[in-house]
């Protein structure tokens, strides 16, 4: 009498490799972010810099090389610390996909960042989470939406009838005044942010007023690097004049 064979084991249920171990829920999204991001801002770097190129080549605008090199250090030397600044207090609260967008868009602390962090409060996501990034990522799109549909909209369509309907002189006295009043509003929000700092804010008056009247009336060469002197001496002033606190152990 044969017997029946026995069934064959069947095999346990493999278990995960690392008990316990946690897989990021945004590793494909991350994924793609690393590599569309450089994309996307070396095409936008692109874009920035294809129309002044064009003027140049085309146009029949000349720069030359040490008027570029001078505006780019005294813009370094004014704006390199928040280039470094910025990243770092950024990254943790938008993540990395995000990182992308904003710096890809621009205004971050006026338009971006507030959106982000009221997005991440509405579903109430900590800051460095994958719901969290996901918030910011798609607040930063809908800003973005809105600010674009605002531009087509304001000036597209009613930017371009408000100029049939201007009269020539005032048109001509806000094309010349447009700049002087951005500049403006630029000098005050540094002042008022300087504010506590009276030194800094005399210096920078008296320098440029030093360079703009004095320097480059006397000598012309210098004119096309006066910003660059101008931040320059500024700098060097401020650190000369600077002279620290006494610590309470010295002064005891």
């Amino acid at each position: 009498m044969s017997e029946t064979p026995a069934p064959a084991a069947t095999p346990a249920t493999t278990a995960p490799a690392t008990a316990g171990a946690t897989t990021n829920p945004l590793a494909g999204f991350d994924r793609t972010t690393s590599v569309w991001g450089p994309v996307t801002m070396t095409a936008g770097m692109a874009a920035m810099l294809i129309g002044p190129v064009l003027m140049v080549v085309f146009g029949g605008y000349e720069v030359s090389l040490g008027t570029l090199v001078a505006a780019v250090v005294a813009i370094a030397l004014v704006m390199g610390v928040i280039w470094v600044i910025e990243p770092i207090s950024y990254f943790p609260i938008l993540g990395a996909g995000a990182m992308y967008q904003a710096f890809l868009i621009g205004n971050i602390s006026t338009k971006l960042l507030p959106a982000a962090v009221t997005a991440q409060a509405s579903i109430k996501a900590k800051p460095g989470t994958p719901q969290a990034q996901i918030a910011a990522t798609l607040a930063i799109c809908s800003a973005a939406f809105i600010h674009v549909a605002a531009l087509v909209l304001v000036i597209a369509v009613f930017g371009q009838w408000l100029l049939t309907i201007v009269p020539a002189d005032l048109l001509a006295a806000v094309t010349r005044f447009v700049v002087p009043a951005v500049l403006g509003a630029f000098l005050m929000q540094n002042i008022i942010g300087n504010w506590k700092q009276p030194k800094v804010l005399l210096a920078g008056l008296a320098v440029g007023v030093l360079v703009i009247y004095g320097v480059v009336p006397l000598i012309p060469v210098l004119a096309p690097a006066a910003p660059l002197f101008g931040v320059v001496l500024t700098v060097a002033v401020v650190m000369l004049t600077f002279k620290a606190k006494p610590a309470d152990a010295d002064r005891a």
